[in-house]
């Protein structure tokens, strides 16, 4: 019996030997790859794929492994985005942070430079707020070609436009423009720049594997420290004589992105970006055709991505007007010093900037989801903006004085700062895969949009009205994207889980 057992098992094994034998031979007729070489990819595999007539897809291959993906007759590369597997992810993740850094200096130099161009060019308030309208057309076209320009060129083509308009348009800008038009002529694609660059950098770190909520706050964070850093930075040019050489900040932090994205984002190509959006609708239905795209005005019929959209025109909107005219509103009702005063400036900024390190690893400790977190800042916002508004009628030179309008300046920001990242992380949980990059940079460009339409609209309102109001005006828009946040679970259905 036992030497009939024995016979069985060497013929058992003699059979499996010759079945790997020959699903070997197989495999490398399929053309399967080794260890890729790629000194970013940190030695992760390759693999082919087989199943339908798209993509194709072995059945038994896992979604968390390096693979090449055969898909509309062309091969691309597939990969989890998880920085702790795959070197490229790392270098892909650095390049975002460098690039928002990018964003922030550009963000508030704006702001910071109004008293100065005021001088400059010899020009009103008003006529130098144009620059935010300037940067609003830009805002608007980058949400108009955000979803043309990835199905042409990739995320890897998408990022690369925006760093060389970065650099050309700051270089300009560093060699002091010769009269305003110029000046503001430059804006115009720095705002399609900016737009693009937001949208590319949310979808991507919005949609990493480990630690999203964590590195989102992180980037948000050099995005409020670079903003933070402006005002003082700007001054300083200034009393140098040179106010327009602060342009050359954000254009070598711009050439150092373009030297990081060349290589690390080398595999997001159209074909990949196409994938990314339509495998799911292959794979779902076989009867629909993943070319079918949502227009421009479908993708507002979707609640989600028209609240999102809403809600970051709002608060980009109170965002950037706290940070724009909150250093001219010093300087016209309460000190005429501008070293001085650009440090209390650099309040609403550092709150901003702690608040997105600190409270990005609070929100998934110490709350259910992100959303329930955002509608816990959302009314500490609005609390510490009233605060705002009623220290902000009273004047004094006292260092108590400007010690506490410091601090709730500060909690402000704080409070603030981690509401971008958070609404974020909640649009990609409540929209399909296929929708991310669409929907979430329509969402992000109109938002943008906010960002630059409400601070001229303020800036208008406050020549009219005076720039005493000020505080009550942000005021007014933190209470708006605090109501729009609130609707969140009336209007999105079938995702109790998120909100």
């Amino acid at each position: 019996m036992s030497e009939l057992r024995a016979s069985n098992d060497i013929e058992l094994e003699h059979l499996n030997s010759i079945d790997v034998k020959r699903s070997s031979e197989e495999l490398q007729g399929l053309g399967i790859h080794q260890e890729a070489s790629d000194p970013l990819i940190s030695g992760s595999k390759i693999n082919d794929t087989e199943s339908n007539p798209f993509e194709e897809e072995s059945p038994n291959l896992k979604d968390d492994t390096w693979r090449a993906v055969q898909w509309k007759g062309r091969e691309i590369q597939v990969y989890p985005l998880d920085y702790q597997r795959y070197g490229i992810v790392r270098w892909q993740i650095i390049a975002c942070l460098v690039m928002f850094m990018v964003f922030g200096f550009n963000d508030q130099s704006l702001g910071a430079l109004i008293p100065t161009l005021v001088e400059e060019y010899n020009i009103s308030e008003v006529r130098v707020s144009n620059v935010f309208l300037v940067q609003l057309a830009g805002y608007s076209f980058a949400s108009l070609l955000n979803e043309r320009i990835h199905f042409m060129f990739g995320m890897r083509g998408g990022m690369l436009v925006a760093s060389t308009l970065c650099l050309v348009f700051f270089t300009i800008l560093a060699s002091k423009p010769s009269s305003f038009f110029l000046c503001a002529l430059c804006i115009f694609p720095l705002g399609l720049a900016i737009g693009i660059l937001d949208a590319s950098g949310n979808v991507f770190i919005g949609n990493l594997l480990v630690h999203k909520n964590e590195i989102m706050g992180i980037m948000h964070a050099i995005y409020g420290a670079a903003a933070m850093l402006t005002p003082p930075l700007v001054t300083h040019f200034e009393k140098w004589g040179h106010w327009s050489w602060f342009f050359l900040i954000p254009l070598v932090l711009s050439l150092i992105g373009t030297i990081i994205i060349i290589p690390s984002f080398k595999y997001e190509t159209d074909l990949k970006y196409d994938y990314t959006c339509n495998k799911d609708n292959v794979n779902d239905d076989e009867n629909t055709d993943p070319n079918t795209k949502e227009s421009f005005f479908q993708l507002f019929q979707n609640p989600a991505i028209l609240l999102h959209a809403l809600f970051l025109f709002t608060y980009l909107g109170a965002e950037i007007t706290t940070g724009a005219w909150f250093f001219s509103y010093l300087l016209k009702t309460k000190l005429a010093d501008k070293i001085k005063m650009s440090y209390i400036a650099s309040s609403y900024w550092i709150g901003l900037t702690v608040g997105r390190l600190v409270l990005g690893f609070v929100t998934k400790r110490a709350f259910v989801n992100e959303y329930r977190a955002a509608r816990t800042y959302c009314f500490l916002t609005v609390i510490s903006y009233v605060l705002f508004t009623i220290i902000g009628t009273f004047n004094s030179h006292s260092t108590f004085y400007f010690v506490l309008l410091f601090f709730v300046v500060f909690s402000c920001g704080f409070f603030i700062g981690p509401l971008f990242p958070s609404a974020s992380i909640v649009a990609l949980q409540v929209l399909p895969a296929r929708l991310h990059v669409s929907g979430i940079g329509i969402a992000v460009a109109l938002g943008g949009c906010g960002g630059a339409a409400l601070p001229y609209l303020s800036g208008v309102l406050i020549h009219l009205i005076g720039m005493n109001y000020f505080p009550l005006i942000t005021t007014i828009l933190v209470s708006f994207f605090t109501i729009i946040w609130l609707l969140y679970p009336r209007y999105i259905k079938d995702h109790p889980e998120f909100l």
